[in-house]
């Protein structure tokens, strides 16, 4: 297999995951998602699941000194994301047949085969998606220091060639997010995010995602307008790829709370309600395979 996927996942995002992973082997015959679990109770559900196309790490595989002493300065989803480099690189390293490694969050939800994605850009070594703001309500002034403070491109989807250029590019993010890596949005460095935009200018082969419908979220879903054709979902007249459901949180089986959408009225509810009852599906899943197993939201993840 010459491309490849991977996510860090934690036991509160797992029911996503599963989501995830599903919506893929709806849309693909031939994937692969290597998946770093950072705690034991979520490694030890996947194991139980064994599923299809599936590749388990469990994050002590990847820990050395440097990682366990940010581990107890960082919260949790900052280590995810400085993780995130990381895992890429070592699966890279592990298997030196794969072309290229997709880093892909577990609250992403794929309507369509990504391939196009890579077919239509063959030569980029880096392929980074842009994370433009567009909210209407939004004052543009407001819009324009949000979007210096967060960055230009999303990093819930990016995707790295096992070249040179993508190597190096690989190596010189990681090393940034092993130095600096936090969930305050600051010029140039928002967690892992705020990195990318330094990418184009650093190295050659950096490109802008060109496939229309690609990591779609919150912060730009009224870019769009969505309609569902002969059982396809579009934006606008391009098939929706993916949609990115960035701030959801599980309370439980009937209550999905979204922290960035609460009080916005254009919300694309046909994207949302598809997502939910697929969500829900993967609970009543899990439920049945340990039924003891708790992956809901609580304490500071649900108001952040």
């Amino acid at each position: 297999m010459s491309s490849v996927y991977c996510t860090v996942l934690s036991k509160g995002r797992l029911y996503q995951a599963i989501t995830l992973f599903h919506s893929l082997e709806n849309v693909m015959q031939d994937y692969r998602v290597f998946t770093l679990c950072i705690d034991d109770d979520t490694y030890g559900l996947l194991k139980k699941m064994n599923l299809k196309n599936i590749t388990l790490t469990h994050v002590k595989e990847l820990e050395d000194a440097q990682l366990l002493e940010l581990k107890k300065q960082r919260k949790r989803n900052e280590y995810c994301w400085t993780l995130k480099p990381l895992f890429i690189e070592k699966i890279m390293k592990d298997y030196p047949s794969i072309n290229r490694v997709t880093y892909i969050d577990a609250d992403l939800y794929f309507f369509e085969n990504p391939t196009v994605i890579f077919e239509n850009q063959p030569d980029c070594s880096v392929l980074l998606s842009r994370g433009d703001i567009v909210i209407p309500s939004f004052d543009p002034a407001l819009i324009k220091e949000l979007q210096r403070l967060l960055g230009n491109y999303n990093s819930g989807l990016i995707s790295f060639k096992c070249d040179d250029p993508g190597s190096a590019c690989l190596k010189w993010w990681k090393e940034k997010c092993l130095e600096h890596c936090v969930n305050a949005p600051g010029e140039g460095k928002f967690g892992d995010q705020g990195y990318l935009d330094s990418m184009p200018g650093l190295f050659p082969n950096v490109c802008d995602i060109i496939t229309p419908g690609v990591n779609i979220g919150h912060w730009n879903y009224a870019k769009h307008r969505y309609s569902m054709k002969d059982g396809a979902i579009f934006a606008d007249e391009a098939k929706l790829i993916c949609y990115h459901f960035s701030g959801y949180r599980i309370l439980n089986k009937n209550d999905m709370k979204r922290i960035h959408e609460k009080d916005r009225k254009d919300s694309p509810m046909l994207l949302h309600n598809i997502y939910q009852l697929h969500v829900k599906n993967a609970i009543c899943l899990v439920e049945q395979i340990d039924p003891d197993f708790n992956g809901y939201a609580e304490g500071q993840d649900i108001h952040s």
